[in-house]
């Protein structure tokens, strides 16, 4: 089997594996998306299910990519072709592309977050006390949703830039030394906010709606389905990029055990979270319920905003949740970095070549989703939807490879913890994919009646089912095409022992 390099293309620690796949996994689907989720589904009913969901999801998928980087020390393309053969090598760069191509916008919000907590050390909440929730709306379509949207373009290009000065660090010297200081930060900053947050009078209202649980929800399939997708999006599992950052884990790494620790950690994130924002609307909002589904761009840069602004230390407050929000955001967007500038390293570039590559890509990619919210919007369901489907290939490719063998290879020897149902309960991903992904599809196609094959322009069909294929398509036709010349110069994937 190829030997990991030593020095900076390891982790220093195991702490710092941890912080890192905790810093991928912990972004903003946790502080802005689940606090939304759970208030549209019915509170601690929901919360159950994703508990469940990350169990039989996330767990078995991380072990997968983790198995993958780790057996092979080669990312997603590299993995694919030493395991299953030269005839995969595209199937593997499909899920990084699809990572990548995700991160291409997914770095937009980035630079949102950036350019609000300029505002706010600019004295913009002293503006929103006179002028309210008109006031951070017009200021959030100004810089964000009416096209050209040139400063947000800007602070984009500025996010992009951050991220790859981190890559160009390396391992050791850049994404660990990173994610050391930012996740603690996002836990502690979290943390102080919800002591805050529950001295605020009516707050406790919100922890009892976050928290009661109705037995007839489990009867509910679309809860069932808003969980399980919850689960998907905010773990990270099935992305590929726990894949990658396990090229770098040590010989003895416990997959089963660090799977679980980044769910579990994912999902106290995601709690705090939502112990943050629930009642912090209940206690300030008229209708906290229609604040909460007004959607995440609305509930974090129009809504919360206006709240932070009405709040006596809401300053504080405000700097507090989007440090953290920040320091989410820049974490996975680093591993999305990472995803294409490890792939191409297995190519036979240096690191400072193909980071040099990966931010142009990102840039000039990322820079439509940045000038026009229309097309950001796109490219959020695109490719969101598509990560499923990265999950399913690499199900496929462990059914194939053998789920028992890779059992007695790659988990059982190096883990404490043998719960070896977490893992063989891959073999029936596949359905799982095929409920959540189909409702997906389903769900998209009945918004756009009778015309839900069309997809073109991306502002007018953004959710359709036919942009979703096609664009698909598009990049599997390409990589495909370019399989061939792919294995050949895929120079450092050695055959296993």
């Amino acid at each position: 089997m190829a030997e990991i390099k030593q020095g900076g293309d390891q982790f220093a620690s195991r702490w710092g594996l941890i912080a890192t796949v905790l810093g991928m996994a912990v972004g903003t689907g946790n502080i802005w998306r689940f606090p939304r989720e759970v208030a549209s589904n019915n509170g601690g009913s929901f919360i159950l299910i994703c508990f469940l969901a990350l169990f039989i999801w996330a767990v078995p998928l991380i072990c997968a990519e983790s198995i993958f980087g780790k057996k092979t020390r080669m990312a997603n393309a590299g993995a694919f072709k030493v395991l299953l053969g030269d005839n995969w090598a595209w199937v593997g760069a499909w899920c990084a592309m699809v990572c990548i191509m995700l991160g291409c916008y997914y770095v937009v919000v980035l630079g949102w977050v950036m350019k609000y907590l300029a505002l706010i050390f600019t004295g913009f909440l002293t503006q929103v006390q006179a002028g309210g929730t008109d006031l951070t709306t017009e200021v959030w379509k100004n810089f964000a949703v009416t096209p050209p949207a040139t400063e947000a373009w800007m602070w984009f290009v500025a996010a992009v830039l951050i991220a790859a000065a981190i890559i160009s660090r390396g391992v050791q010297g850049g994404i660990e030394k990173a994610n050391k200081i930012m996740i603690p930060s996002v836990f502690i900053l979290l943390a102080i906010l919800l002591v805050r947050v529950l001295m605020l009078p009516g707050a406790w209202k919100g922890l009892e709606y976050m928290y009661h649980v109705d037995i007839l929800d489990f009867a509910k399939p679309n809860i069932w389905l808003a969980a399980f997708t919850q689960a998907a999006w905010s773990s990270g599992a099935g992305w590929g990029m726990f894949h990658v950052y396990f090229v770098y884990a040590a010989k003895d790494e416990d997959i089963m055990l660090n799977a679980f620790t980044a769910t579990f950690g994912d999902m106290v994130a995601a709690m705090l979270a939502g112990m943050v924002v629930l009642p912090a609307v209940f206690a300030l909002a008229p209708d906290p319920i229609a604040v909460m589904k007004s959607g995440a761009n609305g509930l974090t840069f129009i809504n919360l905003t206006n709240l932070f602004a009405h709040t006596t230390g809401g300053f504080v407050m405000a700097v507090l949740f989007f440090v953290a929000l920040f320091s989410a955001a820049l974490s996975s967007v680093i591993a999305m970095v990472e995803t294409g500038t490890r792939n191409l390293m297995d190519m036979g570039f240096s690191r400072p070549k193909a980071t040099i590559f990966v931010t142009a890509f990102f840039i000039a990619v990322g820079s439509w989703s940045a000038l026009d919210n229309g097309v950001f919007e796109n490219q959020d369901m695109v490719w969101g939807v598509g990560l499923l489907m990265v999950g399913l290939c690499y199900s496929i490719a462990s059914i194939k490879y053998g789920v028992e063998k890779l059992w007695k290879e790659d988990i059982a020897p190096c883990s404490d913890m043998k719960v070896k149902w977490m893992w063989t309960i891959i073999k029936f991903f596949p359905i799982e994919f095929a409920l959540v992904w189909g409702w997906w599809v389903y769900q998209a196609a009945t918004w756009y009646p009778g015309e839900w094959y069309k997809f073109w322009p991306l502002q007018k069909y953004a959710y359709t089912p036919g942009s979703m294929v096609v664009e698909w398509g598009i990049l599997a036709v390409i990589l495909f095409l370019l399989n061939g010349a792919m294995a050949k110069n895929l120079v450092h994937a050695n055959k296993l022992d």
